[in-house]
């Protein structure tokens, strides 16, 4: 099958490739088996059946590291930190989930819901339920979408309707790695989900990370999202350097570690993170909802750490990556000017001495790097989520070899002016992700499947 449109592509976190009249070939498997100019391949493909999207735009699927599925129904729950929020709304929402029709019937709505945003892969945290993950799991195969899930798994400190037994969630975890982890050919895989070392013991935890080794699957948690969060870590694991010399301790940090959010982290944390080849989830928009703070992403990009985006339902408000990297830029726009303002009224004030101030300036990281720009965040949504998961030479990017994950949209969609003349593709991409518009998006394909189509 052919398609012609404008395609854009991310090459590296500063540069996109746009070829304005395109032509790309999916083989009966789903692999991007040509792609270019259409001038160039049209006179050796063009006996094929072809899909003329002209003036829509195909771009790579977006990829999202951190989302809840029980949490999309409870989205915008405002008025509270952390802690108090997962009490007062998140359990109660998760706990319906033990009713195996509601877990099936809102697998069915979230699944969608990514696809009409143009998400191609997510990495899901279920409920601590084995049956509901199991048809949570059914539903991402019946629709088409590339998921990696995992059954949430708490065995302390948790409410009586969420708690498990030790045994109980190593064993049901287990079971579905085995009868999930690879299926369809690789589309869906398993990921063991601690949901964070407060909810966990130590055992649990460590059987976590050992069976995700054993069995080549993924392990998502949640890291220094909350400062209340910490203290808490800091009181349940006395014995531990820091939060996450908590994980490093239970064998849970490696390449196909994904741990959400990642603000509050020392430079020996971000070492070993970066050492383990772990990834940090960037979830802007969760992190001021929840009051939770801005996390320092040009510090960590600039020191080599693997990072990816993610929406964070239900702190997060929708499931959409376009939303999510225009967060991105802002955040890291107010963090820079926040960071300028704080210099400038340092070096204001009197009674400190010149080495006294510059100490204080490289603690509180006042002379921050440029804040992110829109390629950069289209990037992290896109390439930058595929390699955190491995799977960069499968997904992230429009080229021959990969799988045919893709969108396509229609950034008329965004422009309120009419007849624009051409111009750079930065400038196209900047209004698709700050004026992300609900119908902008008319088709999500996985693996040349057409899975979404808007009507």
């Amino acid at each position: 099958m052919l398609y012609r449109a404008h395609l854009l592509n991310p090459c590296s976190p500063t540069r996109l490739e746009e070829i304005p009249d395109a032509l790309m070939e999916v083989n009966a498997a789903g692999c991007i088996t040509a792609v270019g100019a259409f001038e160039e391949l049209a006179p050796r493909l063009g006996n094929q059946p072809m899909e003329d999207l002209r003036p829509l735009w195909i771009l790579p699927g977006m990829v999202d590291l951190h989302v809840h599925l029980p949490q999309h129904e409870a989205v915008a729950m405002d008025g509270l930190e952390l802690l108090p929020w997962l009490e007062t709304f998140i359990f109660p929402a998760e706990a319906r989930f033990a009713d195996t029709s509601v877990a099936r019937a809102s697998a069915a709505r979230f699944f969608q819901g990514l696809l009409y945003r143009g998400t191609t892969t997510a990495s899901i945290y279920a409920t601590v339920h084995a049956e509901a993950t199991d048809a949570a799991f059914h539903e991402a195969d019946r629709c088409g979408i590339r998921a990696i899930l995992g059954k949430v798994m708490m065995d302390q400190h948790s409410p009586a309707a969420l708690q498990e037994s030790t045994a109980e969630s190593l064993a049901q975890s287990e079971a579905l790695c085995q009868t999930w982890h690879g299926r369809s050919q690789g589309r869906l895989q398993y990921a063991f989900t601690p949901r964070f070392a407060p909810t966990c013991s130590s055992e649990l935890m460590r059987g976590a990370g050992l069976m995700a080794e054993k069995y080549g699957a993924y392990i998502q948690t949640h890291l220094s999202e909350n400062l209340a969060e910490l203290a808490w870590v800091k009181a349940l694991f006395p014995e531990a350097a820091n939060y996450t010399d908590v994980y490093q301790r239970m064998h849970m940090l490696g390449p196909r570690t994904l741990l959400a959010h990642g603000i509050h982290l020392d430079a020996g944390e971000r070492q070993v993170i970066r050492e383990s080849g772990a990834t940090i989830v960037h979830c802007p928009r969760s992190n001021a909802f929840l009051q939770s703070g801005i996390m320092p992403l040009r510090r960590y990009l600039g020191e080599g750490l693997s990072v990816g985006l993610g929406t964070d339902v239900g702190a997060g408000p929708s499931l959409s990556m376009w939303a999510e990297a225009a967060a991105v830029c802002t955040t890291s726009k107010l963090r820079w000017a926040e960071r300028q303002n704080l210099a400038h009224h340092l070096r204001a004030m009197g009674g400190l001495e010149a080495s006294q101030r510059a100490e204080i300036m490289a603690q509180l990281d006042l002379n921050p790097l440029t804040p992110v720009d829109p390629v950069q965040a289209f990037h992290l949504a896109t390439l930058g989520g595929a390699r955190a998961l491995g799977l960069d030479s499968r997904i992230g990017s429009l080229e021959v070899g990969k799988d045919a994950d893709f969108v396509v949209v229609d950034p008329r969609m965004v422009d309120p002016a009419v007849d624009r003349p051409a111009e750079p593709p930065e400038r196209v991409l900047s209004r698709m992700l700050y004026r992300e518009h609900p119908g902008m998006v008319r088709a999500t394909y996985v693996r040349g499947a057409r899975c979404f189509a808007a009507t």
